[in-house]
């Protein structure tokens, strides 16, 4: 197929049911254990799909690429940018990141993943044999097949780790098209090159040394440890979930929420964005592999389920808030649709994707809505209600069995869930109309003397740390302070129970009656902490990492410390890269910002005795005391944080209020706390700028 091609993107071709229903992408657990037809097609699609020639325009080389390397014009569509190498073609990419562009640039993209795919799943249905049914079968199935996505910040199954063995398995059984059941290479865990670099100069010397895509990579074999994933994924559970839910229920201005650009004027309370927790999802699952370089993130297969996900959380918000879209800013460089300085806005082009006519390229506002692609999500289903009203409530308490009702409920949650030795939560109405007993005793709801306690749970970490799932931030009820904790409990079991749509035991009403006094009227002080820094000021990606109390000054092992309570993760890159973007972006000094929640990890420390409420009066000099950061670089090496530009941390709070159905309203009004900060390294200090 010719590189100069109009290739028109169409997504999966969908004609609407007639109440407007589409076919949903749906959830990777989900679709493996409730859908296994599809979830079948999907692995025997995804191998196929692997396979194609890379020099055709439409194979997983080439639409993979178009994310960076190899940075060569997608079917035909330019760059005007400065870059200039001998050997270079010139061309500076399509990237977006850190612009208004980022979250609708990549629905197009998602669509044209989706469409290839789509392509190689119905031809391997037609593959089945006729005999016994089973092609009518996999048809049947492949008719409403969609790319599935991977929700990482929902509680995982019960006796199922936080990263699915579906993605880090390096084998996989399925029912290949001659109907027998084998075992092949994991699509879902690699991407193999064939050749490796089929043009010379398509890699970087650094990314040309791996025949096929890694995760963690080992120092000095580059042998993919995906073993890494889960218990770091597990350990920052509280504060990724908080994120979200802070995200798809506080935020309420589209630029804020979508990408992490720092502007002097921002709020407080906005430091965080999509863009920011996609940022730290890249950092946790690449470990210095593929997937947390941008340049070549794409041809991990994690991409694209991270990346749907993503595309899921905007469809929830803007279902949520549909008044709400971008300002119109200036173009920080120039490309084949527009020059450095002009507005970009919701009108911009989004190059390289032809839309249907291959007349014009997609813009922002034409792909508002998921199902222009013939696709919706499983909490994005409009068609089922009669009113916006009753839609937005429906989102509203799907986000919160999801992501926890609000920091209270989510808090204990996760304790009962991911910490060997506790008692089920709170008094939540079990099946037989029996109440269970409260994870936290009245003793410990008034924050007696708990020390003992959390050294039990520190000692349950070490217990965990080696190679199970990581229980998350855990706390020991007082009673059992003097019980040796389980070593299988929470550990992966081969045949998993079938998921009904989770997670489980999810504690979703009002605040717990033990917890109430934290909250009196509903009303508590909710916690963050602010970074930004130079995006590019390093030359490389790092993250800054937030501790509450003490931890090993090693930084192998910040990932899975007891006392870390979450990252913002810098997606940098060199001087030299050929990306057109982010040489300007640099040039441009580009800072950026994110957030890491607070309160889960303030709420550990009341329980364990050491805090006496979440009141400014006792918060201020106990974050003054414990709340520590440090930087590392993704390889895993400490990084002085006092050599990052333009490196600062800062501490704010709002007031929420929670309702009769357990949901959390943000004040928006932030007060910082430079006292809290000031002296410290990189420490947000009385004179400084927000």
């Amino acid at each position: 197929m010719s590189t100069d091609i109009k290739f028109a993107i169409t997504g999966v071709p969908t004609t609407p049911s007639s109440n407007g229903a589409v076919p949903l992408r749906r959830e990777l657990r989900d679709l493996q254990t409730n859908y296994p037809d599809q979830f079948n097609l999907y692995l025997l699609g995804l191998r196929d799909f692997q396979g194609i020639d890379e020099s055709k325009l439409d194979s997983y080389y080439q639409v993979a690429g178009i994310h960076g390397m190899p940075f060569k014009p997608w079917g035909g569509v330019p760059s005007d940018t400065d870059w200039s190498q001998p050997g270079s073609s010139g061309f500076g990419g399509y990237c977006t990141h850190s612009s208004i562009l980022f979250i609708t640039w990549h629905r197009p993209y998602l669509a044209l993943f989706e469409q290839a795919l789509y392509a190689s799943v119905q031809a391997a249905a037609q593959k089945f044999p006729i005999e016994g049914g089973l092609r009518a079968k996999y048809v049947a199935a492949a008719k409403d097949f969609r790319a599935p996505y991977f929700d990482w910040a929902s509680q995982p199954p019960k006796g199922t780790l936080a990263f699915p063995e579906s993605l880090s398995a390096r084998t996989i059984q399925v029912v290949d098209v001659d109907g027998k059941t084998k075992s092949i290479n994991n699509p879902l865990n690699r991407f193999t090159f064939h050749p490796v670099n089929p043009s010379p100069g398509d890699f970087s010397a650094a990314w040309s040394r791996y025949p096929s895509t890694v995760r963690y990579p080992n120092r000095q074999t580059g042998a993919s440890r995906d073993e890494r994933i889960a218990p770091i994924l597990a350990n920052e559970l509280a504060s990724l979930r908080n994120n979200v839910s802070l995200l798809l229920l506080s935020y309420k201005d589209f630029d804020a929420f979508s990408y992490n650009r720092w502007d002097p004027s921002l709020n407080p309370g906005d430091f965080g964005s999509l863009e920011d927790v996609h940022n730290e999802i890249h950092d946790r699952t690449g470990g210095n592999g593929h997937m947390s370089s941008l340049e070549v993130s794409a041809f991990d297969p994690l991409f694209w389920l991270h990346h749907i996900n993503v595309d899921r959380l905007w469809s929830i918000w803007q279902d949520l808030n549909p008044d709400s879209f971008m300002t119109p800013r200036p173009a920080p460089y120039s490309t084949f649709v527009a020059q450095e300085g002009e507005a970009q806005s919701q009108d911009t082009p989004l190059e390289p994707f032809w839309d249907r006519s291959t007349a014009s390229f997609w813009t922002s506002e034409q792909v508002k809505d998921s199902t222009t692609f013939g696709y919706a999500y499983p909490e994005t289903q409009k068609w089922k209600y009669s009113s916006e009203k009753e839609y937005q409530a429906a989102i509203r308490k799907a986000v919160t069995a999801l992501y926890g009702s609000n920091v209270f409920a989510n808090f204990v949650d996760n304790v009962a869930e991911r910490t060997p030795g506790l008692k089920k939560p709170l008094a939540a109405a079990t099946g037989d109309g029996e109440e269970e007993k409260s994870v936290l005793s009245a003793a410990a709801a008034k924050a007696v003397d708990l020390s003992g306690a959390k050294k039990v749970a520190a000692k349950a970490h070490d217990m965990l740390h080696h190679g199970e799932e990581r229980v998350q931030k855990p706390v020991v009820n007082v009673e059992d302070a003097g019980a040796e904790p389980s070593k299988t409990e929470g550990m992966l079991t081969h045949s998993p129970e079938k998921i009904t749509r989770f997670p489980t035991n999810q504690v979703t009403g009002p605040i717990p009656d033990n917890l109430k006094y934290l909250a009196p009227d509903g009303k508590y002080t909710d916690w963050i902490v602010n970074v930004r820094a130079q995006k590019h000021g390093l030359g490389r990606s790092f993250r800054v990492i937030v501790f509450l109390g003490e931890f090993n000054p090693d930084p192998e092992t910040w990932d899975e410390e007891f006392n870390c309570v979450g990252r913002v993760s810098v997606l940098g890159r060199s001087a030299e890269t050929q990306c057109g973007k982010c040489r300007k972006d640099n040039a441009n000094g580009l800072i950026v910002s994110g957030t890491v929640p607070l309160t889960s990890a303030l709420l550990q420390d009341i329980v364990g005795g050491e805090l006496q409420s979440l009141k400014p009066e006792d918060v201020i000099p106990h974050l003054r005391a414990n709340l520590r950061w440090k930087v590392a670089l993704f390889n895993g090496d400490e990084y002085n944080l006092e050599e990052v530009p333009d490196l600062k941390v800062s501490v704010a709070s709002t007031e929420v209020t929670i309702d009769e159905e357990g949901l959390p309203h943000y004040s928006r009004q932030y007060t910082v706390y430079p006292e809290i900060t000031e002296g410290k390294p990189c420490g947000h200090g009385p004179e400084d700028r927000i």
